[in-house]
């Protein structure tokens, strides 16, 4: 991750994308443990917020619902009213291991989404700088499902089974916990400058382009 902020871009790109591959690697090794032991992580309600808010903004939004439909978390949005004013909190629900990578990706995509906004369309607007990440978050999201679909073809079909039943587990712990809760379609509203969103959506893109670094080693998180 460390790499992925380098000024060479090949090199950010790479380390990136290598990163995500391991991430999705130990995920299905994972399942692929609990299928044999029968002993899977219980699916819990995060206690604090990935994401709060009093205004919500539009491509944030849309990555946490990115990241967490990758990463079989379920996510709902809780509104509380303190001192009179409204304010939106984004709560997770799955298992532990699934919530923190999570966690962890909102907050390198947040600030890096924002670095590269800052350097790409610093200066041309609010609606520049709003079409640009909401590129960035489709760019993301693209690469995402490319780097799954890649390290499945090596996987077990009990662990892509087990893998992909986690989101609808997630959902359906959510649902039964709050029975009131209802299932709303948001729409968008917002204006777009469609050259600012495609430079983000190449961008995100770009974060996550390739599919190794050969025979390279990486270090991860300090490892």
């Amino acid at each position: 991750m460390a790499l992925s902020n380098s000024s060479n871009a090949n090199e950010a790109a790479n380390a990136a994308a290598a990163a995500n591959k391991l991430i999705d690697e130990y995920r299905l090794s994972e399942a692929d443990i609990s299928t044999e032991s029968g002993e899977p992580d219980p699916i819990i309600e995060d206690e604090s917020p990935i994401y709060e808010t009093g205004r919500i903004t539009l491509w944030k939004n849309v990555l946490v619902h990115v990241l967490t439909t990758h990463y079989g978390v379920a996510h709902y949005i809780d509104s509380h009213y303190p001192e009179g004013r409204k304010v939106s909190s984004f709560k997770l629900i799955g298992r532990s291991s699934d919530i923190q990578i999570v966690r962890y990706m909102f907050a390198w995509l947040i600030t890096e989404c924002q670095r590269l906004a800052n350097l790409q369309v610093k200066g041309q607007g609010r609606i520049a700088v709003s079409s640009y990440c909401s590129g960035f978050v489709s760019g993301i999201s693209t690469q995402l499902r490319a780097s799954r679909q890649e390290v499945q073809k090596v996987a077990t079909s009990e662990a892509i089974i087990k893998l992909d039943a986690r989101l609808q587990e997630s959902k359906s712990f959510m649902y039964n916990k709050y029975t009131d809760m209802k299932k709303v379609a948001q729409k968008s509203h917002s204006q777009l400058d469609s050259q600012a969103f495609s430079a983000g959506h190449q961008q995100g893109r770009a974060i996550h382009l390739g599919s190794a670094l050969g025979t390279s080693k990486v270090r991860l998180l300090g490892n």
